[in-house]
Parts: structure tokens; C-alpha cells; sequence
């Protein structure tokens, strides 16, 4: 791939600055409101009544037939336009773990199609320091309380719910990719090729059966 097929400048919604989102929230937080809320417990309680494993979980056994139509102009959001939304508001410390779980992983079902975390093929995976040390090449970074650098994981959609907030940091960032490309392209166009190739990621030990012990994708 060479430069010159590239395009100067990438524009749209999605390549945003850091300052400029955080001076305009009111276009990627949604504060739930009480109807919201009931209807989303309502679902979950639905489901586990059903008494099916969480991964298995489909948009049509989470019902939401007024909050669904957020979800449908949410998947425009991260197709099309900025790419992340923050929904505030869901009283989690309520729910007990079933029901927290049934919640994240009903919402992600009208979005899309779970993943694995991990080897083993869980579902659901806990960002949580258990005192591991991250030095240890089968320890995920995500099991300590050191600082994650910027980077891509192997899905379409990412999705965090938060259930206890962190003595201290446990903030999130982001960063437009396409506001990455376009500075790349401005200062250092000989690197910006690179974006394009994939990189070895190491499976910190969580090798499936037949794979090798890294995954290969583009930054």
C-alpha cells in the first residue's frame, strides 16, 4: 500500500477530538430514566426466568420495546457516527450479579453478536486487580491495577459496565482512529501504511486448541 492511494484527510463524525467531545457531552451521554430503567430490569428478569446460560442470550428473549429504538439510532452512532456513547443512570449496586449480567449482555445482543473474552469462551470477562503481577506472561493486564496503553480489540463493539467504581483512577480513554490516520498522514506519511498491517498481540497464555500463542490485527 503506498501513500499516494491514500486519502489526505479523513473526515466525519468519527474523527473527533479529545477536547472537543468533552466540550459537547450532551452528544455521547445518555442519562437513563426511570421507564428505562424498568424496562431493562424487566427484560432481564425475563430472561433469566427462561433459565438459559448468559451467553446464549438474544435480542428477542430481552424485550425492550420502547428502549429498543435507542438501540436501533445507537447502532447508527457506532457505524456512523462518533463511534462510542456512554449510558449513565442504571442502578447496578441493586442488581444482584445475575441480573447486572443479563443487562449488559441483553443490550449488547440488540447491537450485536457476543464474543469470547478469553480461551476458556467466557462471555463476560471482570476488569478487576486480583494482585497478579503483570509481569507474568499468562496474566491479562485487565486482572491488575497497571495502566493499559491504547488498543484495538478483536471485535466490532466494545462494551464496559461499570459495578463499582475504583478507590482511586479506573478512568477510561479513547481516541479517534481516524483522527490518529489524519495526524499520521500530516507529520509522518512514510509510517502511515503501517496503520493498515497486522500486529502480533500476545494471548498472554490463553491459547485455543490449533492457534497460535498471538492473534494477528490492525492497529
Amino acid at each position: 500500500m503506498q501513500v499516494l492511494d491514500l486519502p489526505e484527510r479523513i473526515s466525519g463524525p468519527a474523527a473527533w477530538l479529545g477536547p472537543d467531545m468533552a466540550a459537547q457531552p450532551d452528544q455521547w451521554v445518555v442519562d437513563l430514566n426511570a421507564a428505562q430503567i424498568a424496562e431493562l430490569l424487566a427484560a432481564a428478569r425475563h430472561y433469566l426466568s427462561l433459565g438459559r446460560d448468559i451467553g446464549e442470550i438474544t435480542a428477542a428473549e430481552f424485550p425492550l420495546p420502547r428502549f429498543n429504538d435507542h438501540l436501533v439510532r445507537l447502532k447508527q452512532v457506532l457505524l456512523r457516527g462518533c463511534g462510542f456513547e456512554v449510558i449513565r443512570g442504571l442502578p447496578v449496586q441493586e442488581f444482584d450479579q445475575a441480573t447486572q449480567a443479563a443487562i449488559f449482555c441483553g443490550i449488547g445482543a440488540h447491537l450485536g453478536v457476543a464474543r469470547s473474552q478469553n480461551a476458556a469462551g467466557h462471555i463476560l470477562g471482570h476488569v478487576r486487580d486480583i494482585g497478579v503481577d503483570a509481569n507474568d506472561p499468562n496474566v491479562r493486564i485487565y486482572q491488575t491495577s497497571e495502566r493499559q496503553s491504547f488498543h484495538t480489540d478483536s471485535a466490532d463493539v466494545v462494551g464496559l459496565m461499570c459495578l463499582r467504581d475504583a478507590k482511586s483512577g479506573g478512568g477510561s480513554l479513547l481516541v479517534s482512529a481516524l483522527s490518529i490516520y489524519n495526524v499520521m498522514r500530516a507529520q509522518r506519511p512514510d509510517l502511515l501504511a503501517l496503520l493498515f498491517d497486522p500486529i502480533a498481540t500476545d494471548r498472554r497464555g490463553e491459547v485455543p486448541d490449533g492457534m497460535e500463542p498471538f492473534m494477528t490485527i490492525p492497529p
